[in-house]
């Protein structure tokens, strides 16, 4: 059986035109990084999204920042802006799979930020040693 259980999420946002704090103050949020990218004038921010109730964040990340982001891609002063939910695969695993409900992915696409799925191969120690 799936579950939607992400150790971390992160909104990247690449080929940002704007300033910092007017950035974060059409979002509605506070970045974690703001650094510039090769393109002169051009910046990547990244903000990070609570794991705790992973939907019920997702679904708050839409309402409150979804239609500035949505703007901001249509003029351009976006130039990408990805979802990025990290799960771990232990490393002796066999199968994995995580199932996004269809309500949260439609909106976050709904605002033309793509959905991707970072899987990251972790050492799980044996508390039997």
């Amino acid at each position: 059986m799936s579950s939607f259980e992400p150790f971390a999420i992160a909104l990247r946002l690449s080929g940002a035109t704007l300033e910092q704090y007017a950035l974060e103050t059409a979002l509605k949020q506070l970045t974690v990084r703001y650094e510039p990218e090769d393109a002169q004038g051009s910046f990547y921010a990244q903000v990070e999204i609570p794991v705790e109730q992973p939907v019920r964040a997702i679904l708050e990340l839409a309402e409150r920042s979804g239609p500035a982001i949505a703007a901001m891609l249509e003029d351009r002063r976006l130039g990408r802006a990805v979802l990025d939910m990290a799960f771990d695969y232990p490393a002796e695993g066999e199968a994995m799979s995580a199932r996004l409900p269809a309500h949260a992915a439609a909106a976050i696409a709904a605002y033309g930020i793509d959905i991707e799925f970072s899987v990251y191969l972790t050492d799980v120690e044996d508390d039997e040693e």
